[in-house]
């Protein structure tokens, strides 16, 4: 694969991961870490760049998103993948990216009377570009990224010949350790969720390009260099905008708003809002070419119409998601925003799992157990994360259960009923005479 086409496909992937949170989360840490900006800010790319560009590496390396589950039975394969990629998609993050696209650009010139005309718009351009999956590279990696990053580009040389000022003070998540409090930032990204589901449109685009004697995992690896370089300067450009704004404000939004405000009045407006609605676009686009390439492969497809079947689908879910933005939004994210908190330490440890038993024989024991107790702790800090943690359990888990405060209290319990689970099987097959023995008494 030459190095233009490298450079192309690690730039469709920083624009899939792109979203407007992505862009929101940034800022508000350099306005909050204050002093211990550079701490606070390197554990926020470990984990909000380098958790997902292992996972993709990590994907790869098995053989694609089908092998982390190829060894399950059937059933449980296709309800991991169908909850995770409907949940991503058409009922919580696809809406969501429409009805963000258009706070940033309709809302402060037309109010609630344009939102049905706006998400039609976008859910047309989405269909553009997700109706052809082959040519992912050429029109999200060489046509809207550039342009994503000029703005951004744009933005931070007017914020450099434009300063604000500096905030006074420290946001109290930072003032312990910042380090972790970063980690904790970059991990509420959740962008490990779309390296699963964007690894299937990611391996894809590197199949028809790579040579067949030539490793995925290694051209994975280019891209993934791409892809972590161009995102890490976007996280880098954004704190660093959010460093130098002295108001308060309550989100990162808010800051990037009222920054472009102050430098150019409406025109930076608009301009912010350029940004905002590029990059909800190249995620909703991601998510649509994943969804719907994972329901036509699994249970649409047809060797006669695979196309028709893959762009129906692909309507359906834009179609749904538009549904969505216009009439249910709100409610659906509270039911909904339980399980995205949830599906990430579950999405964590099936990889870790899958990566483990890749070149091993398959132990579902050791499997099942360890995936519950991380949904167990996940669903502790999804609790925790939605504010609907009792104060005295609060508490206790504060003092007795690591990483609780960083909204992680599934890491420790699931590492070590793995370490246990692993260790009394073996011991119970240990146990278990082996037929020559049995033979030989």
């Amino acid at each position: 694969m030459s190095k233009r086409q490298t450079l192309f496909i690690g730039f469709m992937t920083f624009a899939l991961f792109l979203g407007a949170g992505n862009i929101i989360f940034p800022p508000m840490l350099g306005h909050g870490s204050g002093e211990a900006f550079i701490p606070a800010l390197g554990g926020f790319l470990l984990t909000s760049v380098g958790m997902p560009a292992l996972t993709l590496i990590a994907i790869a390396w098995i053989g694609g998103s089908d092998a982390i589950t190829d060894q399950l039975p059937r059933w449980v394969h296709l309800l991991f993948w169908s909850a995770l990629l409907l949940t991503i998609g058409p009922f919580f993050n696809m809406p969501r990216t429409f009805t963000v696209a258009y706070e940033f650009t309709g809302r402060p010139f037309f109010g609630d009377d344009g939102l049905l005309m706006a998400t039609l718009m976008f859910a047309a351009l989405t269909l553009y570009f997700a109706l052809s999956p082959q040519k992912l590279m050429d029109r999200v990696g060489k046509l809207l990224t550039p342009i994503i990053l000029l703005l951004i580009g744009f933005i931070l040389v007017s914020v450099m010949t434009n300063p604000h000022g500096n905030p006074e003070g420290m946001a109290e998540k930072y003032q312990g350790f910042a380090f972790a409090a970063g980690l904790s930032d970059g991990y509420m990204t959740m962008d490990v969720l779309g390296a699963i589901g964007f690894g299937w449109l990611i391996i894809n685009v590197l199949n028809q390009h790579r040579k067949p004697d030539t490793s995925l995992s290694r051209e994975m690896g280019k891209v993934v260099i791409v892809y972590s370089t161009v995102m890490c300067g976007v996280y880098i450009a954004m704190a660093w905008i959010g460093a130098h704004f002295a108001d308060d404000v309550s989100n990162g939004g808010e800051l990037l708003s009222r920054y472009m405000s102050f430098i150019y009045g409406d025109i930076g407006m608009m301009c912010l809002g350029i940004i905002m609605a590029l990059a909800c676009l190249t995620t909703a686009v991601g998510l649509t070419c994943a969804s719907a390439s994972f329901f036509n492969d699994n249970f649409f497809a047809s060797a006669q119409h695979p196309a028709t079947n893959y762009k129906v689908l692909a309507i359906s879910i834009v179609s749904l998601s538009t549904l969505i933005a216009n009439v249910g939004l709100d409610t659906l994210i509270k039911v909904t925003l339980p399980l995205v908190v949830m599906l990430h330490p579950v999405t964590i440890t099936v990889i870790g799992l899958a990566v483990y038993f890749y070149k091993r024989k398959m132990n579902l024991k050791v499997w099942g157990w360890t995936l519950c107790v991380a949904m167990l702790g996940g669903s502790i800090d999804a609790l925790k994360i939605l504010d609907k943690m009792p104060l005295s359990l609060s508490q206790y888990f504060t003092d007795y259960l690591p990483l609780y405060n960083y909204n992680a209290s599934w890491v420790v319990p699931s590492v070590l009923s793995f370490m246990l689970a692993t260790l009394l099987t073996r011991q119970r097959a240990s146990a278990i005479p082996s037929p020559r023995s049995l033979a030989e008494h």
